[in-house]
């Protein structure tokens, strides 16, 4: 298992030709972690499951899970010969029981005692927009020639709060480009690996073709509402972003990842919030503003009809 650390995206491409490059690169940077955890530079360490479990210990299980999933797909890369088939069922097993454990949590109904400390009503987070909105005012932002780090920064955590608090996506404006509507008549099926921000004379619209379900969804087109157009092309003009840039980078010009994404999210609510609030505690917040309370009017009628809600759901609610 000697393989070069700048080979793992070849070795796992060539096993599934058609896995998204974003996605192996999220499995390249986590495999890249655990070498760093054992201080190498091959996964010779892989095959003692233990010690994988005792690096893996102490972290949340639903990021042990997603180290545990990368190392089965370089693993199942690697396993020509069948020589892994035993490590890979092993780790399956752990990775697996992770899953249930995930989806028996999704079930309660209830959020975690641990997302519980970061969970806020969404007033909580439109007073932290309004406050972050003075400061870009009191520092007058909107009329600086050169921002610098910390204004970024600012702007930064505005806006893809501002975006989320709109359209609670997964981090998918990561490495989002910014095009025009004659660019986006243009786009061919090999340019839809990212998302795309379409800008048109009267109004904006995001292109979503590299997300997580899109095996399931496919390509989705999602009209920008006009308060948050008003954000991101305040925006825009500050960074000086152009057609054929990356909306979102950092201070060197470089695209911000989607893991990049989370930490600035976090960053931000720790210092407005004293919370740690992720683009998934955005969306678990936002959608239970929106229908926690109709989930429970469901539950209780399905109490007195007898029926489970997904049965109400299917078999009786109907449009008119």
């Amino acid at each position: 298992m000697s393989i070069k650390s700048d080979n793992i995206v070849d070795v796992i491409k060539k096993q599934n030709p058609t896995r998204k490059e974003s996605t192996i690169k999220q499995y390249e940077r986590q495999l890249r972690t655990l070498q760093k955890l054992f201080n190498t530079d091959n996964f010779e360490f892989l095959k003692d499951i233990d010690q994988v479990i005792e690096k893996l210990k102490d972290k949340h299980f639903t990021t042990a899970r997603n180290f545990y999933n990368s190392i089965i797909v370089l693993l199942l890369a690697l396993n020509h010969d069948k020589r892994f088939d035993e490590l890979i069922e092993k780790y399956q097993k752990i990775r697996d029981e992770l899953n249930e454990k995930y989806a028996k949590e999704q079930q309660s109904g209830k959020i975690s005692d641990k997302q519980k400390n970061n969970f806020v009503d969404v007033s909580e987070i439109q007073k932290m927009l309004s406050k972050m909105e003075d400061e870009i005012r009191m520092n007058k932002l909107k009329k600086k020639e050169n921002i610098t780090r910390n204004d970024l920064n600012l702007l930064l955590g505005y806006t893809i709060f501002s975006f989320l608090l709109r359209l609670p996506t997964r981090n998918d404006m990561s490495e989002m480009k910014i095009i025009s509507k004659t660019d986006y008549n243009k786009l061919t099926k090999k340019d839809k690996d990212i998302n795309y921000l379409v800008k048109e004379k009267s109004k904006m619209f995001i292109l979503l073709t590299n997300y997580k379900t899109n095996k399931t969804y496919g390509d989705k087109i999602i009209d920008v509402p006009k308060d948050l157009e008003k954000i991101l092309k305040m925006f825009i003009k500050i960074t000086k972003k152009s057609n054929g840039d990356i909306l979102f980078t950092n201070f060197k010009g470089e695209p911000i990842t989607r893991n990049g994404i989370s930490q600035l999210l976090i960053k931000t609510s720790k210092e407005y919030l004293n919370k740690s609030i992720s683009s998934t505690m955005m969306r678990k917040i936002i959608l239970s503003d929106k229908f926690s309370d109709t989930n429970n009017q469901k539950k209780e009628m399905s109490n007195i009809t007898g029926h489970n809600v997904s049965t109400m759901d299917s078999v009786y609610i109907k449009e008119q």
